[in-house]
Protein backbone atom coordinates (compact mmCIF):
# COMPACT_ATOMS: atom_id res chain seq x y z
CA UNK A 1 0.00 0.00 0.00
CA UNK A 2 2.95 2.36 1.01
CA UNK A 3 4.71 1.67 -3.13
CA UNK A 4 1.44 2.35 -4.62
CA UNK A 5 0.60 5.19 -2.73
CA UNK A 6 1.56 9.00 -4.31
CA UNK A 7 2.81 11.00 -1.44
CA UNK A 8 5.30 13.61 -1.44
CA UNK A 9 5.25 14.24 2.48
CA UNK A 10 4.29 12.75 5.40
CA UNK A 11 0.72 14.03 5.37
CA UNK A 12 -0.17 12.44 1.97
CA UNK A 13 0.21 8.52 3.53
CA UNK A 14 -2.65 6.82 4.35
CA UNK A 15 -4.00 6.63 8.14
CA UNK A 16 -4.06 3.09 8.62
CA UNK A 17 -4.29 0.95 11.65
CA UNK A 18 -2.65 -2.74 11.62
CA UNK A 19 -4.14 -5.28 13.99
CA UNK A 20 -1.69 -8.40 13.95
CA UNK A 21 -3.78 -11.03 15.94
CA UNK A 22 -1.65 -14.17 15.95
CA UNK A 23 -4.28 -15.86 18.25
CA UNK A 24 -6.35 -16.80 15.65
CA UNK A 25 -6.49 -20.57 15.01
CA UNK A 26 -5.73 -22.21 11.55
CA UNK A 27 -8.58 -21.33 9.52
CA UNK A 28 -7.58 -24.66 7.00
CA UNK A 29 -7.27 -26.77 10.19
CA UNK A 30 -10.94 -25.47 11.12
CA UNK A 31 -12.76 -26.18 7.86
CA UNK A 32 -11.07 -29.50 6.76
CA UNK A 33 -10.44 -31.00 9.56
CA UNK A 34 -13.23 -29.44 12.00
CA UNK A 35 -10.42 -28.10 14.76
CA UNK A 36 -11.07 -25.03 16.95
CA UNK A 37 -12.75 -22.53 14.88
CA UNK A 38 -11.17 -19.01 14.47
CA UNK A 39 -14.30 -17.12 14.92
CA UNK A 40 -14.06 -15.52 17.91
CA UNK A 41 -10.53 -14.68 17.54
CA UNK A 42 -12.01 -12.98 13.91
CA UNK A 43 -14.37 -11.46 15.83
CA UNK A 44 -12.31 -9.66 18.55
CA UNK A 45 -10.01 -8.20 15.63
CA UNK A 46 -12.96 -7.15 14.55
CA UNK A 47 -14.47 -5.37 17.78
CA UNK A 48 -10.82 -3.57 17.81
CA UNK A 49 -10.92 -2.64 14.61
CA UNK A 50 -14.07 -1.00 14.49
CA UNK A 51 -14.02 0.76 18.05
CA UNK A 52 -11.18 2.99 15.89
CA UNK A 53 -13.78 4.00 13.93
CA UNK A 54 -12.17 2.55 10.85
CA UNK A 55 -13.76 3.10 7.32
CA UNK A 56 -13.18 -0.21 6.08
CA UNK A 57 -11.53 -3.34 7.16
CA UNK A 58 -8.99 -5.90 5.03
CA UNK A 59 -8.35 -9.25 6.22
CA UNK A 60 -4.61 -10.18 4.82
CA UNK A 61 -6.43 -14.07 4.97
CA UNK A 62 -8.35 -15.09 2.44
CA UNK A 63 -9.39 -18.43 3.98
CA UNK A 64 -10.79 -16.33 6.69
CA UNK A 65 -13.58 -15.03 4.64
CA UNK A 66 -15.47 -18.03 4.68
CA UNK A 67 -16.18 -16.89 8.37
CA UNK A 68 -16.56 -13.15 7.77
CA UNK A 69 -18.48 -13.93 5.45
CA UNK A 70 -20.87 -15.57 8.03
CA UNK A 71 -20.48 -12.36 10.24
CA UNK A 72 -23.28 -10.01 10.54
CA UNK A 73 -22.99 -7.40 8.12
CA UNK A 74 -24.38 -4.26 10.03
CA UNK A 75 -21.13 -2.84 11.73
CA UNK A 76 -19.98 0.39 10.50
CA UNK A 77 -16.51 -0.26 8.88
CA UNK A 78 -17.25 -2.28 5.59
CA UNK A 79 -15.61 -5.65 5.31
CA UNK A 80 -13.81 -5.56 1.64
CA UNK A 81 -13.97 -8.87 -0.15
CA UNK A 82 -11.09 -9.97 -2.30
CA UNK A 83 -13.27 -12.42 -4.23
CA UNK A 84 -15.59 -10.20 -5.61
CA UNK A 85 -12.53 -7.68 -6.47
CA UNK A 86 -10.42 -10.43 -8.26
CA UNK A 87 -14.08 -11.37 -9.71
CA UNK A 88 -14.43 -7.99 -11.26
CA UNK A 89 -10.84 -7.19 -11.96
CA UNK A 90 -10.88 -10.62 -14.63
CA UNK A 91 -14.25 -9.23 -16.13
CA UNK A 92 -12.50 -5.76 -16.39
CA UNK A 93 -9.04 -7.01 -17.76
CA UNK A 94 -9.16 -10.15 -18.88
CA UNK A 95 -12.25 -11.42 -20.56
CA UNK A 96 -10.54 -12.88 -23.34
CA UNK A 97 -9.31 -15.62 -20.64
CA UNK A 98 -10.70 -19.06 -20.39
CA UNK A 99 -8.65 -21.37 -18.30
CA UNK A 100 -7.75 -20.00 -15.03
CA UNK A 101 -5.60 -21.57 -12.10
CA UNK A 102 -6.15 -21.06 -8.21
CA UNK A 103 -3.07 -21.44 -5.99
CA UNK A 104 -4.97 -21.20 -2.68
CA UNK A 105 -5.22 -22.85 0.66
CA UNK A 106 -6.98 -26.20 0.77
CA UNK A 107 -9.32 -24.63 3.31
CA UNK A 108 -10.31 -22.21 0.93
CA UNK A 109 -10.75 -24.52 -2.28
CA UNK A 110 -12.75 -26.80 0.46
CA UNK A 111 -14.95 -23.80 1.40
CA UNK A 112 -15.84 -23.44 -2.46
CA UNK A 113 -15.16 -20.00 -1.70
CA UNK A 114 -14.00 -18.72 -5.40
CA UNK A 115 -15.87 -21.64 -7.09
CA UNK A 116 -19.28 -20.27 -5.52
CA UNK A 117 -18.38 -17.09 -7.08
CA UNK A 118 -16.99 -18.36 -10.42
CA UNK A 119 -19.98 -20.45 -10.90
CA UNK A 120 -21.61 -17.41 -13.26
CA UNK A 121 -19.29 -16.04 -15.24
CA UNK A 122 -17.36 -17.45 -18.07
CA UNK A 123 -13.94 -18.72 -16.76
CA UNK A 124 -13.39 -22.56 -16.13
CA UNK A 125 -11.29 -22.43 -12.55
CA UNK A 126 -8.58 -25.29 -12.22
CA UNK A 127 -6.94 -26.43 -8.69
CA UNK A 128 -4.14 -28.80 -7.80
CA UNK A 129 -4.92 -32.51 -7.79
CA UNK A 130 -4.95 -33.65 -4.50
CA UNK A 131 -1.47 -34.87 -4.22
CA UNK A 132 0.08 -31.52 -5.67
CA UNK A 133 -2.18 -29.67 -3.46
CA UNK A 134 -1.21 -31.51 -0.06
CA UNK A 135 2.25 -32.26 -0.83
CA UNK A 136 3.62 -29.56 -2.95
CA UNK A 137 1.99 -26.58 -2.12
CA UNK A 138 0.26 -26.73 1.38
CA UNK A 139 3.07 -28.37 2.40
CA UNK A 140 5.70 -25.28 0.81
CA UNK A 141 3.37 -23.51 3.27
CA UNK A 142 3.50 -24.90 6.44
CA UNK A 143 6.66 -27.43 6.52
CA UNK A 144 9.26 -26.62 8.89
CA UNK A 145 10.66 -23.52 7.13
CA UNK A 146 7.88 -23.01 5.28
CA UNK A 147 6.52 -19.78 4.05
CA UNK A 148 4.37 -19.22 7.61
CA UNK A 149 7.95 -19.52 9.19
CA UNK A 150 10.46 -16.16 9.80
CA UNK A 151 12.87 -18.45 8.03
CA UNK A 152 11.78 -19.85 4.86
CA UNK A 153 13.82 -22.70 3.67
CA UNK A 154 15.19 -23.24 0.18
CA UNK A 155 12.96 -26.65 0.07
CA UNK A 156 10.07 -24.93 0.40
CA UNK A 157 10.67 -22.94 -2.26
CA UNK A 158 11.39 -25.58 -4.33
CA UNK A 159 8.19 -27.20 -3.21
CA UNK A 160 5.92 -24.39 -4.69
CA UNK A 161 7.63 -23.68 -7.68
CA UNK A 162 6.77 -27.80 -8.32
CA UNK A 163 3.08 -26.94 -7.36
CA UNK A 164 3.02 -24.01 -9.54
CA UNK A 165 4.78 -25.73 -12.50
CA UNK A 166 1.78 -28.73 -12.01
CA UNK A 167 -1.14 -25.90 -12.46
CA UNK A 168 0.81 -24.43 -15.54
CA UNK A 169 1.09 -28.00 -17.12
CA UNK A 170 -2.69 -28.05 -16.99
CA UNK A 171 -3.12 -25.62 -19.97
CA UNK A 172 -4.09 -22.00 -17.07
CA UNK A 173 -3.83 -18.93 -19.56
CA UNK A 174 -4.18 -17.11 -15.60
CA UNK A 175 -3.15 -17.80 -11.76
CA UNK A 176 -4.65 -16.36 -9.18
CA UNK A 177 -2.63 -16.29 -6.06
CA UNK A 178 -5.49 -17.52 -3.57
CA UNK A 179 -3.27 -16.80 -0.25
CA UNK A 180 -1.08 -14.82 0.81
CA UNK A 181 1.97 -17.06 1.08
CA UNK A 182 1.95 -17.31 -2.76
CA UNK A 183 3.56 -14.14 -3.08
CA UNK A 184 6.20 -15.04 -1.34
CA UNK A 185 6.09 -18.09 -3.52
CA UNK A 186 6.19 -16.29 -6.73
CA UNK A 187 8.59 -13.63 -6.15
CA UNK A 188 11.48 -16.46 -7.03
CA UNK A 189 9.63 -17.97 -9.55
CA UNK A 190 10.67 -17.62 -13.30
CA UNK A 191 7.57 -18.13 -15.05
CA UNK A 192 5.62 -16.29 -17.91
CA UNK A 193 2.30 -16.19 -17.38
CA UNK A 194 -0.42 -13.91 -15.88
CA UNK A 195 -0.36 -13.70 -12.23
CA UNK A 196 -3.34 -12.04 -9.97
CA UNK A 197 -2.79 -11.88 -6.36
CA UNK A 198 -5.74 -10.89 -3.98
CA UNK A 199 -3.50 -8.71 -1.95
CA UNK A 200 -2.71 -6.27 -4.90
CA UNK A 201 -6.03 -6.38 -5.82
CA UNK A 202 -6.87 -5.05 -2.24
CA UNK A 203 -4.49 -3.04 -1.97
CA UNK A 204 -5.64 -1.42 -5.67
CA UNK A 205 -8.70 -1.13 -4.16
CA UNK A 206 -7.66 0.76 -0.95
CA UNK A 207 -5.77 3.32 -3.31
CA UNK A 208 -8.60 3.73 -5.20
CA UNK A 209 -10.72 4.43 -2.63
CA UNK A 210 -7.86 7.13 -0.74
CA UNK A 211 -8.29 9.14 -3.89
CA UNK A 212 -11.99 9.40 -3.62
CA UNK A 213 -11.61 10.59 -0.37
CA UNK A 214 -9.91 10.70 3.20
CA UNK A 215 -10.72 7.21 4.88
CA UNK A 216 -9.04 5.13 7.36
CA UNK A 217 -8.16 1.55 6.70
CA UNK A 218 -7.71 -1.35 8.85
CA UNK A 219 -5.44 -4.01 7.84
Amino acid sequence: MIDKTDAKCDQDFPEFIVHNNSQVPDRTLAIVYNEESPVNELKRSLDILEKCEVDYIISTCVTSYYFLNQFDASGKSKILNPIDLIANRLLKEYSHIQKIGLLATTGTINSKLFHDRFQSMPFELITLNKYDQEEKFMKSVYMEGGFKSSTISDSAYDLFNDALKSLIDKDVQLIIGGCTEVQIGIKNADVNIHFLDVIDVLVDEVVDLMNLKKIEIAL
